[in-house]
């Protein structure tokens, strides 16, 4: 770990140093940055917004770092609090908490297309990812780590990112140098870039680092040959026989004609090679037979080679068949080569991936390193200092220079570390100034005056109602992701080393599985024809009957089939420590949950989740169960409300559990009449819930 020097000086200095970061060297740097964003707005003629008020503050930093409004206890915790420091004291509690974990890991998620039920490297990767976060990995550590992934997921979680786009490696490296480097190159795949200096060939020299992709297992390949040699026998060495007694060592002492000696000769040559056809003959026998005992644990291993990756080094990218430039020629194989930076060709084809990995999070890479300060700044503040984030050029451009060059020389000063460089960020002014009143132009740079006004994210949004149901709610990850992943990787180790003759009974039980299963899905679909057919109740009755039980055979079956659980999924839903976060559930959210109502992202595509309103959205905020917290017996809200002493009473509280500030004189005596009757309070509540003062972060 590095941390920030000496912050006062026109550019920052580093020296190694033990993490964290200290206070003082923090709140130096965000000064830096006030500082230089100040400058500039001066230079051009404009003012900083004002300083938002504590309770407005309490929301926004609950928001923004853990992803969650406060629940009554904290805002009335804070408000009540007379320290002078205690907004600082709140963003450096909130930072170090497991709900700061939880939040920057939906951020990251998203950014990543993360699909945790995507095969069994979607788990082994949403657990690798959560825990790299969780605990500090630098960015630059992690991309490299997921670049050069290889192997099969057990052994290395990360080449999740790889087997995300299995089989599509060319839009996995477009989105690799949009997530990373924030280009957006893509154009290039079929055909010169239009608007940039790409072109195609150029787009395949890139891709031509991860040129030799290939989906296989060389552990499930090797498991099953040392199984399979362990039970084949192998041949003795056949030798040649003797030469004949006349020519031994006790032959008679008359002379042999020179024309027998040499017969003998020649008797003997083929003989040996007789010896060794035989040799070649059995041998090559074993080997058909070692092939043919490895293929009966083909359905053993049959999910192994879709859930790793090797890189053959003796295949290379070429181009595609309708290639039409004069550069080249459809087919032509395309050397790897860097295109901006450091310059790198001639690179050894085994050695491809690695050196492609440390290229792009690299310091000295033009880009790496802007990028993410500049998403981490749009994170924080709703827009980024060059917008599009992903989309740079040589040509993007920003109102505040030197702060993305502050921003640049900070992440790299505390190692990339997201956690402190996100708390620099938090503890600036701009932090606590009022949201700018104009909404941003797209792809126009935006002077920093305060943050942009920005609605709650959909898992924002589902994380604050489970406030709002149940009040004070654990920020802390659940473990059932963890626990899964490391039985299914006990799993595999005992798979890879069983005895040949378990691996025998596990073969056979799965190809047994897998007849079984096809036989019941054969039985369903038949059944269901069946169904759809009947002409009276006995008819349906009977069909649903034979529908039923076929599920059943095939719940056996799969079960048969699964000896290394081949469908490892993961569910979401409750715990002992009570209701999970929005982290807490596989990604993505299912289509009709209230995540995905709000924007929650599909992982198709980067950071694809939005906050664009909706009318089905205020229809699931007026009638749907999960926002219903007023007249749900299981609220806390509700409970609550019933024991205020007045309706005045029960205003502040509504108000303090809702917006985490209290009423003014003239919304008590407005609202307080509603608070008298339960239906007008429930339909208050609703108002609240759908008004742009609760679902903006102000």
């Amino acid at each position: 770990m590095k941390a920030l020097h000496l912050l006062l000086l026109p550019a920052l200095a580093f020296v190694a140093a033990a993490a964290p970061i200290s206070d003082t060297t923090v709140r130096q740097a965000a000064a830096r940055v006030d500082r230089l964003l100040e400058d500039d707005l001066k230079a051009a003629g404009l003012k900083p917004t004002g300083r938002i008020d504590d309770a407005t503050f309490l929301r926004r930093a609950y928001l923004g770092i853990i992803g969650r409004i406060p629940s009554i206890d904290e805002t009335t915790r804070f408000l009540d609090d007379p320290s002078d420091d205690k907004r600082h004291d709140l963003i450096d509690t909130l930072v170090d908490s497991p709900g700061f974990d939880s939040h920057l890991f939906n951020w990251t998620a998203d950014l990543l297309r993360l699909q945790t039920n995507q095969e069994q490297f979607g788990l082994g990767w949403h657990v690798w990812l959560r825990k790299s976060l969780a605990e500090d990995k630098p960015w630059d550590e992690m991309v490299s780590a997921m670049l050069s992934s290889t192997g099969h997921t057990s052994s290395d979680p990360a080449v999740g990112y790889y087997l995300r786009d299995r089989n599509m490696q060319l839009d996995n490296f477009s989105n690799t140098m949009q997530v990373f480097l924030g280009r957006q190159i893509g154009c290039a795949q079929c055909h010169d870039h239009p608007f940039d200096d790409w072109s195609q060939y150029d787009y395949y020299q890139m891709a031509a680092f991860g040129g030799g992709f290939q989906y296989r297992s060389r552990d499930a390949a090797d498991a099953a040959r040392k199984a399979a040699m362990a039970m084949v026998k192998q041949p003795a060495n056949p030798k040649a026989k003797p030469a004949p007694a006349s020519f031994g060592p006790n032959k008679k002492k008359s002379q042999a004609n020179e024309q027998a000696k040499k017969a003998a000769a020649r008797e003997e040559a083929r003989k040996r090679e007789e010896a060794k056809r035989e040799l070649r003959k059995q041998q090559q026998a074993y080997q058909n037979q070692i092939k043919k005992v490895a293929g009966t644990f083909r359905p053993l291993f049959s999910d192994f080679n879709r859930n790793a990756v090797f890189d053959n080094p003796d295949t290379l990218l070429k181009l595609p068949s309708d290639y039409q430039y004069k550069d080249a020629k459809p087919g032509d194989k395309v050397p790897a080569e860097t295109l901006f930076g450091t310059k790198l060709k001639n690179v050894a084809p085994e050695d491809r991936r690695d050196v492609f990995a440390e290229w792009v999070a690299s310091p000295e890479n033009p880009y790496f390193t802007k990028v993410i300060a500049n998403r981490m700044w749009q994170r924080t503040f709703g827009f980024g200092l060059v917008d599009p984030v992903d989309d740079w050029s040589d040509d993007s451009e920003t109102r505040h220079p030197e702060v993305l060059a502050y921003l640049e020389t900070t992440m790299k000063g505390t190692d990339y570390n997201l956690r402190e460089f996100l708390r620099i960020l938090f503890h600036t002014r701009l932090f606590q100034r009022e949201c700018l009143t104009e909404e941003p132009a797209m792809g126009v740079p935006l002077a920093f005056r305060g943050p942009v006004l920005t609605r709650m994210s959909a898992e924002q949004i589902f994380d604050s109602f489970l406030v709002l149901r149940n009040g004070e709610i654990s920020d802390a990850g659940s473990s059932k992701f963890q626990r899964t992943w490391d039985d299914y990787q006990d799993r595999i180790s005992n798979l890879l080393n069983a005895p040949p003759r378990d691996l025998l009974v596990l073969a056979e039980s799965a190809k047994q599985g897998e007849e079984a299963k096809r036989k019941a899905q054969a039985d369903v679909r038949e059944a269901q024809k069946k169904l759809a057919e009947a002409k009276n109740p006995q008819q349906r009755k009977d069909a649903q009957r034979a529908i039923a039980d076929a599920k059943e055979r095939l719940s056996k079956a799969r079960k048969m089939e699964m000896p290394v659980m081949r469908n490892l999924r993961v569910n979401g839903g409750g715990n002992k420590s009570g209701p999970l976060r929005a982290s807490e559930y596989p990604a993505p959210f299912g289509l009709g949950s209230l995540v995905r109502e709000f924007g929650g992202s599909d992982r198709q595509t980067p950071s694809s989740g939005h906050t664009t309103a909706t009318v089905p959205q205020a229809l699931a905020l007026l009638n749907d169960p999960q926002t219903d917290i007023v007249s749900g017996k299981k609220s806390r809200l509700a409970r609550e409300l019933m024991k205020c002493a007045s309706s005045e009473e029960r205003i502040d509280h509504l108000f303090l559990t809702l917006l985490s500030r209290m009423p003014t004189e003239a919304e008590r005596s407005r609202y307080a009449p509603m608070a008298e009757n339960p239906t007008q309070l429930r339909d208050l509540t609703r108002a609240m819930l759908t008004s742009n003062r609760f679902l903006f972060i102000q």
